[in-house]
């Protein structure tokens, strides 16, 4: 079979919830055997936006991130079912086969992801299947179908270099890419004395010697260096013909503002 997997584009997600709302209508009330049984009304979520917030007022962002099953090579749901109930199809998707598992629980302390639930009704677990049934009718999984601006893509995906994995430090190997997870960024505004100052030089110089981020001030005279390494030191330098120059060290332990930074005239 085709090795098709999910592609998620964090950029292009709003946080709708259509993707949930549509994997409820799916699921909830409908069994797809083998593949799944029902989904609880309540309580579960196969797929799930987790908003992530992050700043401080007034510079705050938004990230929404699209999680469900990973779909992972090293899976370790598998690997601790005592019943062999977790398998992996030849197209990739993992599943959880309702016939065999006993509802121990095991698998859902292991997903690194928490993307598996436990259907107290039915008394096994459950997550979502990549709508393995619309797959094999050559379908797209629902949560592909509706969403609006293409976040979330099932297929072939031939060039993985530029693209990432999700908590891909849990050693599972997943197999969902991702394009645009949220990095550590440095924000800030430049002022001199109460105007903004727009068109404002700054630069994030990794100290390790591993390139640079550079960007103009804007018009309200913010400045945002997105795309940087997490937990690096970084030589802040905010330059302008006109003013003294500014220097700040900042470690990317986390998103960072720099706040209101006052240039001085020479």
């Amino acid at each position: 079979m085709d090795n098709k997997t999910f592609l998620i584009d964090v950029d292009k997600c709003t946080g709708c919830m259509l993707c949930s709302i549509a994997c409820k209508d799916e699921h909830v009330g409908s069994s797809y055997e083998p593949w799944s049984k029902p989904q609880p009304d309540t309580g579960q979520f196969w797929m799930n936006i987790r908003p992530l917030e992050r700043g401080r007022i007034p510079r705050v962002r938004m990230s929404y991130l699209p999680v469900h099953c990973q779909n992972c090579e090293n899976a370790p749901c598998i690997t601790v079912c005592p019943e062999a109930a977790i398998k992996t199809r030849d197209d990739g998707l993992v599943w959880i086969d309702p016939v065999p598992c006993t509802g121990c629980d095991l698998c859902l302390d292991a997903c690194p992801y928490g993307v598996i639930f436990m259907n107290d009704d039915l008394g096994i677990a459950q997550k979502c299947t990549g709508c393995a049934h619309r797959v094999d009718e050559g379908l797209e999984p629902r949560c592909v179908d509706v969403c609006p601006h293409e976040a979330i893509t099932f297929g072939e995906v031939k060039d993985t270099s530029q693209l990432e994995t999700y908590l891909a430090e849990a050693g599972a190997e997943p197999r969902v890419y991702w394009n645009g997870l949220p990095k550590p960024w440095i924000a800030g505004q430049v002022i001199d004395g109460d105007e903004v100052i727009e068109g404002v030089s700054v630069t994030a110089v990794d100290l390790a010697g591993d390139g640079s981020v550079g960007v103009l001030s804007d018009a309200f005279g913010d400045f945002w260096l997105m795309g940087l390494k997490q937990g690096r030191k970084y030589r802040v330098e905010i330059r302008m013909d006109g003013y003294e120059d500014f220097n700040a060290d900042v470690v990317t332990d986390a998103d960072q503002d720099l706040g209101t930074v006052v240039l001085k005239a020479k």
